[in-house]
């Protein structure tokens, strides 16, 4: 645990302290520039891989000192990337649910959620009209799938390498619940400087620090299963992108409401990947009879890497 604590407070003092002379120093906001602070939010999912090849460099430890950087895949990858698919129309479903929220392709829900300049909101309008619903959603989910296993996985790969690589080694001996528990709050503090800024939650930034937290940690879960179950962290990166790359599917369909409620980052979220956490325990307890939910993380990993107990 020790050395798991080091970690989660280096990644975060040296990640806060980027972002704060990037904001800062140099100005960049995402009222300024909405490309270029797009750009910094990528490149600051690289900032866990960095802190963990640090600190393994200090420790002159191998790049593939865990043993949960590989890539033998399985039929249970599959499951994993067309996983964030399934919960974002669980999602919808589960959020047209709430009182005073209507399921509805509208352009007057993306003007409102990405608060669109009047100039542009016609557009935004003339657009929608011109694409089906149903196209939109395919298209989306062909591209978010795509973008899962590419360009969204590398940059994911970034943060995982931290997360759900370098923690879970440092919290081998640790229950799977009190690992989750821990690396899912130390995931959503990190987020704290890019939700302050209107990252997910624009119009509650405060309350969607502690929002962020909760939800990674049920996403947490999740990966850690996955992770644990194949032996490889690679599965978490494509989780993490694909799901990066699919959840704002949700404010399509989702009018009224506000940050709490709607979508994956949202009670409607929150309730939709509990229910997946239940599914996934009955099919670890029941099915497949492996006890991953039960194990120590050591136990779980057992033959994957020489990681240290501290």
């Amino acid at each position: 645990m020790k050395r798991a604590m080091k970690f989660s407070v280096l990644v975060c003092l040296l990640s806060w302290a980027i972002i704060a002379v990037v904001r800062f120093g140099f100005g960049l906001t995402s009222e300024k520039s909405m490309v270029g602070f797009t750009i910094f939010e990528s490149i600051y999912m690289l900032f866990p891989m960095l802190t963990a090849l640090l600190l393994q460099a200090f420790k002159k430890e191998k790049f593939n000192h865990t043993g949960l950087v590989n890539f033998k895949i399985s039929w249970i990858w599959l499951v994993a990337w067309l996983l964030p698919v399934l919960l974002v129309f669980v999602c919808i479903f589960v959020n047209g649910c709430f009182p005073g929220i209507e399921l509805k392709y509208s352009a007057e829900q993306i003007i409102s959620q990405f608060k669109v300049p009047e100039e542009q909101q016609e557009l935004v309008r003339s657009q929608m009209a011109a694409m089906p619903a149903a196209v939109m959603m395919v298209a989306n989910v062909f591209s978010g799938l795509l973008a899962g296993v590419t360009v969204n996985a590398a940059f994911a790969f970034g943060e995982e390498y931290g997360w759900r690589n370098y923690l879970v080694d440092a919290l081998r001996g640790e229950k799977f619940w009190v690992a989750a528990l821990f690396i899912g709050t130390v995931w959503g503090l990190w987020h704290f400087p890019l939700i302050m800024s209107g990252h997910n939650y624009p119009n509650e930034p405060c309350w969607g620090v502690l929002l962020m937290v909760v939800m990674c940690i049920l996403l947490g879960v999740i990966e850690l299963y996955f992770v644990l179950k194949t032996k490889s962290m690679v599965i978490a990166a494509i989780i993490h992108g694909t799901f990066n790359a699919i959840c704002g599917l949700v404010i399509y369909f989702v009018q009224g409401g506000n940050d709490f409620l709607n979508g994956m980052t949202g009670l409607a979220g929150f309730i939709t990947m509990g229910g997946a956490i239940l599914c996934l325990w009955i099919y670890d307890r029941c099915i497949a009879k492996e006890g991953i939910f039960a194990q120590a993380i050591g136990e779980s990993l057992e033959g994957s890497g020489h990681g240290e107990r501290e």
